[in-house]
């Protein structure tokens, strides 16, 4: 408990930090920061909705202002969530009261960060952005308590196994999103690594492997440790989590990796110089195939190993 304790006040502190760096910078260090985010959304919602041949300036200029109150009332929220935690674990406030203290401690920080910025260059103070901060503390506080009300209500319990599909799925989407040259600056940095770590080792004389022939094995190989990944940790999610017997974990695996890999390779299709290939489907679907399967011969081999232990132990 006291772990948390500290680490509650830890993370607020942080986060109080880090709005107070933000407020320290001065008119055009902060313009130009919001202004290079507006343009990425704005750049990621044209590659998604297949829009062009528009004003870029003409859409950051419409578009900046309301990025730029969005980024107030969403750090505000997460305040308000760490606050909320500290106060909880901290003091005996509860219900109403622990919201109350919650949302008049971050109204009162708002205010003093708005004086703050009266003392950085090209800043202002504006009530309306203490408004608009204490929105935001007041949506993420209520946002923790629902998050908590659910939780009693389906008694759910955090799983590891489920997190990290969750999580190399989001990986996998993450890196499909990218558009073809960033796509390629990371592969090839990558194959440049492994081509000067193959020279060291294995070349002889003049036969060395260069980084665009690396290339292409590069992002074959991320695709195919991808999916093994996620078929093994699909297949330890059926079992452990479902309960399924190691076959049908191993069934349902490979199924869902396999469905996700042609929908992923569907998402590309939206994404500016990226295409679907079948290729990339089946050698997908290799890697789930694999990393199942690597994970059913080794719960079966724990489990008999458990089986002879007992036998031993009686």
């Amino acid at each position: 408990m006291k772990k948390i304790k500290v680490l509650s006040c830890l993370s607020t502190l942080i986060v109080m930090a880090l709005i107070f760096f933000f407020s320290s910078q001065n008119g055009n260090e902060s313009s130009e920061i919001s202004q290079s985010f507006t343009i990425e959304i704005i750049r990621f919602a044209v590659r998604i909705l297949h829009a062009g041949g528009g004003n870029e300036t003409a859409a950051v200029e419409a578009v900046h202002w309301f990025i730029r109150k969005t980024a107030h009332f969403s750090i505000y929220a997460v305040l308000g969530i760490s606050v909320m935690i500290t106060v909880r674990v901290n003091t005996a406030a509860r219900g109403a009261k622990a919201w109350l203290m919650t949302i008049g401690f971050c109204m009162l920080y708002a205010v003093s960060d708005e004086i703050h910025q009266l003392f950085s260059d090209g800043r202002t103070g504006r009530l309306l952005d203490v408004f608009i901060d204490t929105c935001g503390a007041a949506a993420g506080t209520a946002c923790l308590v629902a998050a908590v009300k659910l939780r009693k209500r389906i008694n759910y319990k955090f799983d590891w196994w489920i997190t990290a599909t969750v999580m190399i799925m989001f990986v996998i989407f993450a890196f499909s999103s990218q558009t073809r040259e960033s796509s390629d600056t990371i592969s090839k940095a990558a194959a440049g690594w492994v081509a000067e770590l193959y020279n060291k080792l294995f070349a002889d004389g003049d036969t060395v492997i260069t980084a665009v022939q690396m290339n292409y094995y590069v992002r074959k190989t991320a695709h195919f440790m991808l999916y093994c990944v996620l078929g093994c940790v699909s297949a330890a999610m059926m079992i452990k989590k479902g309960g399924y017997k190691v076959h049908n974990a191993w069934i349902i695996a490979v199924a869902v990796a396999s469905v996700y890999a042609a929908s992923d390779e569907f998402h590309q299709s939206f994404v500016d110089g990226r295409g679907p290939l079948v290729s990339d489907v089946r050698l997908d679907m290799c890697g789930a195939v694999t990393g199942s399967t690597l994970y059913a011969v080794f719960y079966l081999l724990a489990a008999e190993i458990r089986d002879r232990r007992k036998i031993s132990g009686r």
